[in-house]
């Protein structure tokens, strides 16, 4: 079976206490183990895009069908409260799920 992945990418991030909050009860799921952070940080070169990406990430998940379902676990959902009604006033991102 497939593992799965998220990559993120953050174009600003506007509100950094709200989202402080989010990363907080984020790295708590990734310390029980629900995913492994593949790599993390600040973006050394935006290679092609006209959009300059500030940081990436890439986590891995057991299996495909956990990281297309992962935006519905309850304690992600909970993590996802921190970002308030409209993600965008918090941080401007984007994140896609591919099988590997």
């Amino acid at each position: 079976m497939p593992k799965g992945y998220w990559i993120n990418h953050v174009e600003e991030i506007v509100d950094q206490e709200a989202f402080g909050r989010y990363i907080t009860k984020w790295n708590a799921l990734v310390e029980r183990g629900e995913a492994k952070m593949i790599a993390i940080g600040p973006v050394a070169k935006t290679q092609i895009g006209k959009v300059e990406i500030q940081f990436a990430a890439v986590v891995e998940f057991e299996t495909f069908e956990k990281a297309m379902s992962f935006k519905s676990h309850p304690d992600y959902v909970d993590a996802l409260k921190e970002l308030g009604d409209d993600e965008t006033l918090v941080v401007k991102r984007t994140s896609c799920v591919v099988s590997g």
